[in-house]
């Protein structure tokens, strides 16, 4: 992908959440009721959490709604290729508590 669109077309995990905050707090003004507002932190860090709460916090927003961050799944991409199915993989590991107990997770529990 060229460099332009990619600076043109950036994903919420590449936006400054300040501009985020900002832009829910100027427009709560004009909501009766309350507004959805989801931050997204690409990697899971207390810090940068703090500061994203305190900002929305010092800018009057009244509610935040989820905390998004990259997906932990390693479950295969339907559009990438066709699904195999878990009975046909062998490595696949099948609800258990027996699986559980040994820190495994099924596909469906990730």
């Amino acid at each position: 992908m060229p460099a332009e669109l990619k600076a043109r077309y950036r994903t919420a995990f590449q936006l400054d959440p300040r501009t985020i905050v900002d832009a829910a707090a100027r427009r709560q003004k004009w909501i009766d009721q309350s507004q959805s507002l989801n931050l997204f932190l690409a990697e899971p860090d207390l810090k940068a959490l703090s500061h994203m709460y305190r900002h929305a916090w010092h800018a009057g927003l009244k509610t935040t709604y989820y905390l998004r961050t990259l997906g932990a799944s390693t479950i295969e991409k339907a559009t990438v290729q066709a699904p195999v199915a878990i009975a046909e993989r062998p490595d696949a590991a099948a609800c258990s508590i027996d699986a559980a107990a040994r820190g495994e997770e099924c596909e469906a529990c990730q």
